[in-house]
């Protein structure tokens, strides 16, 4: 099989183009000498539901442009099971309640965006386009346009946000099983999408949360204090009754396998091809604990990482040693 000329990298901000870091897609590409275009679809605070329709729907774009599947390679770096999305068109309900990503941070510029365009549909462009950051990042907004570019209708909800759409649809309906049944199946359905197309793949995680649910936290005076009808937590206010809610101290490993040894979920999970997964648990535990290269922000005091997110070099480094190596011995590449 030939190698790719066309690379699709997905997955949230440490997958994202256009941040503080260069992440690992952009080693990639500039590393696999036979890639000419590319479609870096990273999104900023993306759960696996937006991961795996941006795959889908650039993948199935680029079929349709003649594109054949043998000139493709697609990279996923799942995200957390606990970020959610919501669609809707209805733009006068929903975008004044949700939280704001890129720079339309008023409803009059969002309507403006959307009336002269300024939203990009993602599609393979070539490695040369020097106007390439420019509009992988006006498609990193909130809500993002997928497959029109004129209706951006995708909102992307996650837990620590307090915006009201994000905090009623977690209020209601939010689980830690809900939340990795439908994890698996994102995955699942790109797996076998992938592999109906005839289309060399592999994935991975960004974190140790993507099959855990690490959503709002409560205390054990939040669950015995009876007396008070809501659960304060960070000034955020939701019932007693919400099931979005976990307890650290109760989170334990063994809680994190029931979970998946549960029949609603293993199932699915137990149908997931890791043959096709890169051999680490997560990218941010490989670059804590296996790379000599170290996070960007370092508290000099207590040598703790402040920003989570993997330095320009992590990136690299995990691209040499984990990525390539695999690509070699996987699909010869």
């Amino acid at each position: 099989m030939k190698s790719p000329s066309h690379l699709l990298t997905a997955g949230c901000s440490y997958s994202q183009p256009n941040t503080i870091d260069e992440p690992w897609p952009l080693h990639l590409d500039e590393t696999l000498s036979s890639v000419e275009y590319i479609l870096h679809t990273g999104h900023g605070a993306a759960g696996n539901q937006t991961i795996s329709r941006k795959v889908i729907s650039g993948v199935l774009d680029a079929l349709e442009q003649g594109i054949s599947p043998d000139q493709m390679l697609v990279g996923i770096m799942w995200s957390g099971s606990d970020r959610q999305e919501h669609y809707s068109e209805n733009y006068e309900k929903n975008y004044s309640l949700s939280t704001k990503l890129g720079g339309n941070d008023t409803y009059t510029k969002f309507l403006n965006s959307i009336e002269n365009n300024g939203f990009v549909t993602p599609t393979f462009i070539h490695k040369s386009d020097n106007d390439y950051e420019n509009k992988a990042h006006h498609n990193m907004q909130n809500p993002y346009a997928l497959r029109n570019s004129k209706i951006p209708t995708h909102y992307i909800l996650n837990p620590h946000w307090k915006d009201e759409l994000t905090m009623k649809y977690f209020e209601d309906f939010m689980n830690p099983e809900k939340a990795i049944i439908e994890t698996c199946e994102h995955i699942l359905r790109t797996q076998w999408f992938l592999k109906d197309k005839g289309i060399r793949y592999f994935m991975t995680e960004y974190d140790h949360d993507v099959f855990s649910y690490m959503g709002h936290k409560g205390s054990t005076q939040d669950r015995s204090n009876n007396k008070n009808e809501t659960l304060n937590l960070e000034t955020k206010s939701y019932s007693r009754h919400t099931e979005s809610v976990i307890y650290p101290n109760e989170y334990t490993q063994e809680k994190h396998f029931s979970y998946l040894n549960n029949p609603e979920i293993n199932y699915l999970y137990n149908e997931i091809d890791k043959k096709y997964w890169l051999p680490i648990n997560n990218l941010q535990d490989w670059v804590t604990n296996v790379s000599e290269f170290k996070h960007r922000d370092i508290n000099p005091d207590t040598g703790l990482v402040i920003d989570p997110h993997p330095s320009t070099e992590q990136h690299k480094d995990f691209v040499n040693q984990i990525i390539l190596p695999f690509l070699l011995e996987k699909y010869n590449i």
